[in-house]
């Protein structure tokens, strides 16, 4: 696999995670890390533009279409979050509270979409994970958890604020890591059926 392409992908997983925790951010950081996001997605799409190229190519079956309609809702939802992230800025001063409103509920929506998009895309480091029948089980669990610590539900439902106390920066970001590994574990429960 391409060392760049793994570069730019962890940064953008680190940074949307540290983005969770915005409550013990504050809000120039939660917006430059949200500009570098902007600037990470750009060589992200160009290292994976095969992906784009064989979009027109061969048939759809009801998993390739999941992928795809996956794949989309996550560049979307991402996109949208960014957008309504600069048009909600406090540092610029032009932040409104639809803005503000809709850029929470499209950032929680993509972590769900992440999960499922990392469920796709990274088989090849599924496959190498020994003990999955152990670990997805406490992936599946703590992925609850956390969704329950974080009140994910009110968060998606935009009732209030970007994050809610969990003790700290690293607290808050293992929980929403718990939250994509539940996704990516609920998703790949075929994979228990393979010998480790």
């Amino acid at each position: 696999m391409n060392s760049k392409k793994i570069i730019v992908d962890v940064l953008l997983f680190i940074l949307m995670i540290i983005e969770y925790s915005r409550l013990y951010l504050n809000s120039t950081v939660h917006e430059i890390i949200g500009i570098s996001l902007i600037i990470l997605i750009i060589p992200h799409i160009y290292l994976n533009r095969k992906y784009f190229k064989i979009l027109k190519k061969g048939k759809y079956n009801i998993k390739r279409s999941f992928k795809l309609t996956i794949n989309m809702g996550f560049l979307v939802a991402f996109l949208l979050t960014c957008i309504l992230g600069i048009l909600s800025s406090q540092t610029l001063g032009i932040g409104s509270l639809t803005a503000i409103y809709l850029h929470k509920i499209f950032a929680y929506l993509s972590v769900i979409l992440l999960g499922l998009h990392l469920s796709f895309n990274i088989n090849q480091l599924l496959a190498k994970i020994p003990y999955k029948k152990i670990l997805f089980p406490i992936f599946i669990i703590f992925g609850i958890y956390s969704l329950i610590q974080v009140d994910f539900w009110n968060h998606i439902t935009g009732r209030y604020g970007f994050s809610i106390a969990t003790g700290n920066i690293l607290i808050n970001s293992i929980y929403y890591i718990g939250i994509i590994l539940m996704i990516i574990a609920l998703l790949n429960l075929d994979k228990l059926k393979q010998k480790n």
